[in-house]
């Protein structure tokens, strides 16, 4: 399941707002059903969901100092392998359509399902929040950039491990190779620590399995937290 909520109001948002994106979507689905609630708060087990930035058009955008300037429209996507956090979702924010992300106060005017692509062998993404991967070394966690062969590695072996999880069996295929077009290092707060990420384009080729994962619940780590959502270029 794949949609974009679309908000109408004013105010500033961080520019690091993933958390508060994250807070906004948890609550809407604990007003709905605590106990779906209460599993996505466990840690360490995927949560099969991802969403991108908080998005203003560009006509409208403006930016001052490490805050974005919201007056009008803002939206953002939400992709899902599990039908059921989506719903949760919708029904809380329409439930509840009046919410504030950072000092900004909106109102939900519109949400939108999306069709979903038919995911291939080969496909070229954009990310539509930055990848983040991580590798851990001298017994610390260390954030990746593609410059790293170890990235590749890890980015697919976290792809086999959500196929795993979710289907209870290993994908027939788990082949899968990387060509990064464009890239843009980035880093985002989440609560009082910066991850390194990056933003990409990117091209993958080898599981269909492998890679319809990535893309219905996010590329890399974090996703819950607004980490590796992409659309289909």
């Amino acid at each position: 399941m794949r949609f974009k909520v679309t908000f109408y109001g004013s105010g500033e948002v961080n520019l690091n707002h993933s958390y508060h994106l994250a807070s906004l979507i948890y609550r809407s689905i604990e007003k709905i059903d605590p106990s779906l609630s209460l599993e996505l708060h466990k840690p360490s087990e995927f949560k099969f969901f991802t969403f991108s930035k908080l998005m203003v058009p560009k006509k409208r955008l403006r930016i001052v100092k490490d805050k974005m300037i919201i007056d009008g429209d803002a939206y953002f996507y939400f992709s899902t392998m599990k039908n059921g956090i989506g719903v949760c979702l919708i029904e809380g924010l329409l439930t509840n359509p009046e919410v504030k992300i950072g000092d900004a106060k909106l109102v939900v005017s519109e949400i939108k399902l999306l069709k979903e692509a038919k995911i291939g062998r080969k496909e070229r993404f954009v990310t539509l929040s930055p990848i983040n991967v991580t590798t851990v070394g001298n017994g610390k966690i260390v954030d990746l950039y593609p410059e790293n062969p170890k990235f590749y590695e890890n980015l697919r072996n976290n792809l086999i491990r959500k196929y795993i999880a979710f289907y209870g069996k290993e994908p027939e295929n788990n082949k899968l190779n990387f060509k990064v077009l464009k890239s843009k290092p980035k880093r985002i707060k989440i609560k009082n620590t910066f991850h390194r990420c990056v933003e990409m384009v990117f091209e993958a080729e080898g599981s269909e399995e492998l890679l319809e994962v990535g893309y219905k619940a996010g590329f890399g780590e974090r996703n819950s937290m607004g980490f590796g959502m992409v659309k289909v270029v």
